[in-house]
C-alpha cells in the first residue's frame, strides 16, 4: 500500500495542497489471478475534495495503463508500459511551496510501483 495525502509524516507522497485531505488515497498493489504480476487499485480515504480517475470521482477502482489520477490541483498519470508501474506527475500546482520534495516522494514511489510491476 502506498499512501497519498498532504501530511508529509504518515504518507508516501505527500501533496501538500488546501484541496487534498491529510489521508487522502491510497494505492493497492494485489497479485493478478494470474499469478504473474500485480493490478493495481486507487482507494479515495474518504477525503473533503474527491479523487478523480479520467475526470471521473472515484471510491475504489482499478487503475489501467494511462489513467490520469488528480488529487486536489496536482495530476498524476498512471503508466504500465514498458513492464515498468510508474505515477507520473503531469501537473503539479504551482502554488505548492515544496514542489521538489514533493517530486522526490513521487520519484520513490514510481519505484517501488515499478518493482512491483514487473
Amino acid at each position: 500500500q502506498f499512501s497519498i495525502g498532504r501530511g508529509s509524516a504518515e504518507n508516501d507522497v505527500c501533496v501538500p495542497c488546501a484541496f487534498v485531505s491529510k489521508q487522502h488515497a491510497m494505492i493497492e498493489a494485489v497479485a493478478n489471478s494470474r499469478g504473474d504480476g500485480y493490478d493495481f487499485y486507487l482507494i479515495d480515504l474518504g477525503s473533503t475534495n474527491h479523487t478523480y480517475v479520467n475526470e471521473d470521482p472515484v471510491t475504489h477502482v482499478k487503475l489501467e495503463d494511462g489513467d490520469i489520477i488528480r488529487i486536489g490541483k496536482t495530476t498524476f498519470k498512471f503508466d504500465m508500459s514498458h513492464n515498468a508501474t510508474d505515477l507520473i506527475p503531469l501537473d503539479i500546482d504551482e502554488e505548492l511551496p515544496h514542489t521538489a520534495s514533493q517530486a522526490n516522494n513521487i520519484s520513490k514511489l514510481s519505484r517501488r510501483l515499478s518493482i512491483l510491476g514487473h
